[in-house]
């Protein structure tokens, strides 16, 4: 299927280290993305702890949710026993489309995170300082996110625009012309795909802003520097959630144009033999299906550090769990 790396069937007499193969192939940007996160917890993500109450219940929800679906996904992708019954009446394209299915599980889990919208507690003096959605987050964080969807839109608009219709007029072909009229194809990331991702994107930025809003707009605690801390926690949860969603996004991406890459054609051509041709890009393909993996895993990592987070909570003081 298009967008995997690696096709398993797992049938009734497979043996142990075939189910290995198959988790480890199906699941290892997820299970590399787990270890990272269980190192920057043991390093550094204790500090990072949120109160218990609401919202960690809220994040911790959020997380878990946008964890297990993409984890069924992939698994039912790689484990037909595992499919949704009545799978096979849903329409090609709801399976095609997958490489958008981080972009709106991630679009989902920021909406979650921004409950409670309100705080229920004791409110203090107003302050003077303009609050807007950038107010609790540090610059390091925003510009890590803008570098992610500039890098998601300039590989997209590449891809896009080395693809050509297919027989169906979709913008997901690409064709090396091996000239004397040889050509040969395959599917690459092209508009077909591209220009939805592109919408979702556009989308997930207006919710993180919506999202960000929320926990900035009401007024501070009588707790002051709790009240602050915990909108900062939210607000890098928000970020890292986002992040995530867009690096899984991003990594797939690359593997996808690793697996245009693996694209090989020949012929004969004539009294001079065979002759053999592959696309300008091939030289590439190792490195952009590793690079994908890594980045994909990468999204993972953030997403368990934030379910971490909000699972391994603090004790909180009476009046500073909501924000």
């Amino acid at each position: 299927m298009y967008f995997t790396t690696s096709t398993f069937i797992l049938y009734g007499a497979a043996t142990m280290p075939d189910l290995v193969a198959l988790i480890w192939f199906s699941f290892r940007s997820i299970i590399i993305g787990l270890a990272l996160a269980v190192v920057w917890w043991l390093a550094r993500g204790r500090k990072s702890r949120l109160p218990a109450g609401l919202t960690a219940a809220v994040t911790m929800t959020a997380t878990s949710l946008a964890l297990a679906s993409i984890l069924y996904l992939n698994a039912a992708i790689g484990f037909s026993v595992l499919r949704p019954p009545l799978s096979e009446h849903l329409p090609l394209w709801v399976f095609e489309m997958r490489i958008l299915w981080a972009l709106a599980i991630g679009i989902l889990a920021v909406a979650l995170l921004a409950i409670p919208i309100g705080a229920h507690t004791p409110r203090g003096h107003a302050s003077l300082t303009r609050r807007t959605p950038f107010s609790f987050g540090r610059r390091r964080w925003f510009a890590g996110i803008t570098t992610i969807v500039g890098t998601i839109v300039t590989v997209s608009a590449l891809a896009g625009a080395a693809s050509e219709p297919d027989e169906e007029g979709l913008w997901r072909n690409y064709t090396v012309d091996a000239g004397s009229s040889i050509s040969f194809g395959t599917r690459i990331y092209g508009w077909y795909y591209s220009v939805p991702a592109l919408i979702l994107l556009a989308a997930l930025i207006a919710v993180i802003i919506v999202a960000l809003w929320l926990i900035a707009r009401p007024s501070l605690s009588t707790n002051h520097d709790d009240d602050v801390r915990i909108r900062h926690l939210r607000t890098r949860n928000i970020l890292a959630i986002a992040s995530g969603a867009l690096l899984i996004h991003l990594g797939s991406i690359f593997t996808s144009l690793s697996n245009t890459a693996l694209l090989r054609g020949g012929a004969d051509i004539g009294e001079s033999g065979w002759g053999s041709w592959t696309t300008p890009f091939a030289a590439m393909q190792p490195a952009l299906l590793y690079v994908g993996l890594a980045i994909a895993a990468l999204g993972y990592a953030l997403w368990f550090g934030v379910l971490l987070s909000a699972a391994l909570t603090r004790r909180a003081r009476a009046d500073t769990d909501q924000s």
